[in-house]
């Protein structure tokens, strides 16, 4: 009986250490995301300005065209190597409008095309990745959890081929088909964050993404990532949010478009139709503007 006593508590004592460990370690991630969510606020106090240029009267009247012009809906009004717009969906940037994908795939296009001529002039800068919501859809397969093989052949499209170079991959999510979020691998900072404007955390599609990086070192580099340094951080107070059901997909495109920028989320949703509007125009003119 004593024997047992003894293992019962000894077993008692693994486990109290083992809950100790679990939650030191919980405490060291808290301060980690805190310390470096305090380092990034400090930088937004510095530049507080709002990152978005008033559009000039010539490119109001292209935005004004584009969405309440007449003509067909089905009339394709912009059109790059890969993907088109037709009417119909450039109208959704109308106010009050639910974003659908036409709209978000064409003007992280225009994200693209604005990342290659920043990096064109500042040879120092690495290029950034826009991925289509279809990535993410792929890879957290709904019926059948995270399938890398779904997603394996697409890291052959972006700069270099090589994920790993890059400096940040932004992925557009449609959360149940219903609701648009972000999430960015900042590759050179080892973060994977999510920005939710209705607030939700994220952590499904962070854990996958941290998966998604392991399997592509293993595939590509042949070795292990090594991830311990990488911080996951879901979707945080700061991030701006919206004041109603749908405008989730400008959000969306304006943390894409800041973020790729490397400056601070400033806008808010009394900013929403100014944003609807740079959309609108980057995707008429073809090139988001700087």
């Amino acid at each position: 009986d004593s024997h047992e006593r003894s293992d019962q508590n000894e077993k008692l004592m693994i486990i109290d250490r083992i809950k100790s460990h679990e939650a030191e370690q919980e405490i060291r991630t808290e301060e980690k995301i805190e310390s470096l969510l305090s380092a990034k606020e400090s930088e937004a106090s510095t530049s507080s300005e709002l990152s978005l240029r008033p559009l000039t009267s010539e490119e109001m009247d292209i935005v004004q065209s584009a969405l309440s012009g007449p003509g067909n809906g089905t009339e394709i009004i912009a059109q790059t190597d890969t993907d088109t717009c037709q009417r119909d969906s450039i109208r959704k940037l109308r106010p009050g409008c639910w974003l659908n994908d036409e709209v978000i795939h064409f003007f992280l296009q225009m994200l693209t095309k604005r990342d290659a001529i920043i990096c064109g002039k500042e040879k120092s800068k690495k290029r950034s990745h826009f991925f289509k919501s279809f990535f993410i859809t792929k890879l957290l397969d709904e019926a059948c959890g995270y399938r890398y093989q779904n997603v394996k052949r697409w890291s052959k499209k972006v700069p270099g081929k090589d994920i790993f170079s890059l400096h940040n991959i932004i992925f557009p999510v449609n959360v149940g088909g219903v609701h648009w979020c972000c999430a960015v691998i900042y590759m050179e900072e080892h973060r994977i964050q999510f920005y939710d404007s209705m607030g939700g955390s994220g952590m499904r599609y962070l854990e996958g993404l941290q998966k998604y990086l392991k399997d592509e070192h293993l595939d590509k580099k042949k070795s292990k990532l090594d991830m311990s340094d990488w911080t996951l951080v879901p979707s945080q107070a700061s991030t701006p949010q919206q004041e109603n059901s749908f405008d989730c997909g400008v959000f969306s495109c304006m943390f894409a478009d800041f973020l790729s920028r490397d400056v601070p989320l400033t806008f808010t949703q009394e900013h929403v139709t100014q944003c609807r509007e740079r959309i609108a125009l980057s995707i008429m003119i073809g090139n988001a503007l700087i």
